[in-house]
C-alpha cells in the first residue's frame, strides 16, 4: 500500500503516489534551476507543467485514477531531463534533432502568428506541411462557388487557436519537450522584439507624416478662421458705427415698424445722466474694442508670427473690453435703482349724479385728424419730446353712498419718493364727463426727459347700488366685488375680478 496525495498539475488534478510526487517535485525544481539564466522562465516553466499534464492524462486513459512513478519517470524521458537540454548540454545538435522528429505528434490549430484573418489557412497549411498561399487560395475557389464562407466560419469555431508554445509546436509537429519549448520561446521572443521594433519605426515615420499633414491642415483651417475673424470684425464696425451714429434706428418701438436710435431708446431707459453716461461708455469701448481684437486674431492666424508691439494688442484690447463691461455693469446697477420706489399722484375725483353712468372711448385727434386704429400693436410713440403709450386701466366697485365718483391715478418709479412722484405729476391723461357720459382716452403720455419708469394711469369708477354702468355699450356688474381691466383702443373690454 502506497500514500497518495491530490494535485493540481497544469490546471488540471491528479491523484498522485508519494514517491511520485517526490520525483516531479525534483524534475521542476532541476529545470527552474537549469533554466534560472533563461529569459521567460516563468512562461517556460509553465508550457513544460502543462504539456506533462497531458501526457499523465494520455498515460491514465481511462481504467487509472492514481499516478505512478512508472508514468512520472515516463513523461520525464518523453520530456527530457535538464540537464540534457541547456546550452553547456555535450549531447550533439544533430541528435537532438533526429530525436525531437521521430517523437512529433500533429494537432490542429490555427495559427495566429502567420494568420491574415482567422488564422485557418496557415495553421491547415502547418498540419499539412504545405505552403499556405495553397490553403488561400482553395478558401477563395470554394467562396465563389457558394460554400466557401460558411466551412471557414465552422472551421474557425471549432478549430482552436494555437496560444501557447507547446500548442504552437504540436502544430508544427514537433516534439513538446523542453528543448523545443525553450527554443519556441526564443523564437517569439525576438518575433516580439523585431515587430515592436519595425512597429516603433513605423508608427515614428507615421507619427511624423501624420504630423506634418496635421499641422498643415491645422495651419490651413486657421487661415480660413483669421480670414472669418478679420471679415466678421469689419462687417461689425460698419454696422456698429452706423448704429451708434443714429444713421440706423434699430429699437422697435410700436407696432406700426416705427423705430428709434440706439441712443434715444437707452436715454428713455436710463434717464438719469451719470448712469446713462456709463452705460453709453461701456457700449462704445466693448463695441469698439471687441472686433479690433477679433482682427487682431485673425491677423495672428492668418500672418503666423508679428512683431512685439502687434502682441501690445491683445493686453491692451481685452482690457479696454473689460473695463467696458465693468462701466455697463455699474451704469445698469445705478440705472436700475431709478426703480425702488414706486408712488402716485394726488387723487382727482369726480362725482357724477345719475341713474346710469356710461363709459367711453375717447377718440384721439393728432393734427386736427380722428386716430381710428393704428392698425398693429403699439408700444410706445414719441412726438414732440413726449411719450405717449396705450392702455389705460380701469378699476370700478361699489359706490358708498347714491352718486357715482370718477378718480384718476398717476403712477412711476423713482429713485426716492419725491422723484417718483414727481414724476407722476407728469403724467398727462384725456377724462371728460358730460351728463352720464364719461368719456375716457385710451392713450396716456408724460416727458421723455422723465424716461420709462413704469407710468401707469388708472381709472376708478365707483357705482351705487341698484344703479348701471355701461362700458362701449355693454352693461358690466356691480355685485359688491372690485373689477379691473385695461381699456384699449377699438377693443373690446374685458374685465376680471381684483384679487
Amino acid at each position: 500500500m502506497k500514500k497518495t496525495l491530490s494535485i493540481h498539475l497544469g490546471r488540471q488534478l491528479f491523484v498522485i503516489e508519494e514517491d511520485a510526487y517526490d520525483r516531479l517535485q525534483a524534475y521542476l525544481k532541476k529545470l527552474e534551476t537549469s533554466l534560472a539564466n533563461e529569459s521567460g522562465i516563468t512562461e517556460i516553466v509553465e508550457d513544460i507543467e502543462m504539456r506533462f499534464a497531458e501526457l499523465l492524462t494520455q498515460y491514465l486513459g481511462e481504467t487509472r485514477q492514481v499516478v505512478t512513478i512508472a508514468d512520472v519517470q515516463k513523461a520525464i524521458s518523453s520530456l527530457g531531463e535538464p540537464e540534457e537540454i541547456t546550452e553547456e548540454a555535450e549531447q550533439p545538435k544533430q541528435t537532438q534533432t533526429n530525436t525531437q522528429d521521430s517523437n512529433g505528434q500533429k494537432r490542429m490549430y490555427r495559427d495566429m502568428d502567420n494568420a491574415m484573418l482567422g488564422g485557418l489557412a496557415s495553421g491547415l497549411a502547418s498540419y499539412l506541411s504545405i505552403d499556405p498561399v495553397i490553403i488561400r487560395i482553395i478558401f477563395v475557389i470554394f467562396g465563389f462557388m457558394g460554400f466557401g464562407v460558411p466551412v471557414y466560419i465552422i472551421l474557425w469555431i471549432i478549430v482552436p487557436s494555437a496560444k501557447t508554445p507547446s500548442e504552437r509546436l504540436q502544430m508544427k509537429g514537433k516534439p513538446v519537450n523542453i528543448d523545443t519549448l525553450k527554443e519556441e520561446f526564443e523564437k517569439t521572443a525576438n518575433r516580439l522584439k523585431d515587430d515592436t521594433i519595425n512597429a516603433a519605426n513605423k508608427f515614428k515615420t507615421n507619427n511624423q507624416h501624420l504630423t506634418n499633414q496635421a499641422t498643415n491642415v491645422l495651419r490651413f483651417i486657421g487661415k480660413i478662421i483669421g480670414v472669418g475673424f478679420i471679415a466678421g470684425a469689419l462687417i461689425w464696425l460698419i454696422i456698429f458705427s452706423l448704429i451708434v451714429s443714429g444713421i440706423i434706428d434699430v429699437v422697435p418701438m410700436t407696432g406700426d415698424q416705427e423705430f428709434a436710435s440706439l441712443y434715444e431708446f437707452l436715454q428713455l431707459v436710463s434717464p438719469v445722466n451719470k448712469s446713462f453716461s456709463l452705460i453709453w461708455m461701456g457700449i462704445l469701448l466693448v463695441g469698439f474694442a471687441g472686433p479690433l481684437l477679433s482682427i487682431a486674431i485673425g491677423a495672428r492666424l492668418l500672418l503666423g508670427k508679428v512683431n512685439k508691439y502687434f502682441k501690445w494688442n491683445f493686453i491692451l484690447l481685452p482690457s479696454i473690453i473689460f473695463i467696458g463691461i465693468v462701466l455697463g455693469i455699474i451704469g445698469s446697477i445705478n440705472s436700475a435703482r431709478d426703480y425702488e420706489v414706486y408712488a402716485r399722484s394726488p387723487i382727482q375725483s369726480i362725482a357724477v349724479e345719475a341713474e346710469e353712468l356710461k363709459l367711453e372711448e375717447l377718440p384721439l385727434i393728432i393734427n386736427n385728424a380722428k386716430i381710428e386704429s393704428s392698425g398693429g400693436i403699439d408700444f410706445i410713440s414719441i412726438r414732440n419730446g413726449q411719450i405717449m403709450e396705450h392702455g389705460v386701466n380701469i378699476q370700478y366697485k361699489e359706490s358708498r353712498d347714491t352718486l357715482f365718483h370718477i378718480s384718476q391715478k398717476f403712477r412711476a418709479h423713482g429713485i426716492d419718493l419725491p422723484s417718483a412722484q414727481k414724476r407722476a405729476v407728469h403724467v398727462r391723461h384725456q377724462l371728460k364727463v358730460e351728463n352720464n357720459k364719461i368719456l375716457i382716452s385710451p392713450y396716456y403720455s408724460f416727458p421723455a426727459k422723465d424716461g420709462l419708469r413704469n407710468q401707469e394711469v388708472e381709472v376708478v369708477i365707483e357705482v351705487p347700488r341698484g344703479k348701471k354702468l355701461f362700458i362701449n355699450n355693454q352693461e358690466v356688474l356691480v355685485d359688491g366685488q372690485e373689477y379691473e381691466g385695461v381699456m384699449y383702443t377699438n377693443e373690446p373690454f374685458r374685465a376680471y375680478e381684483k384679487e
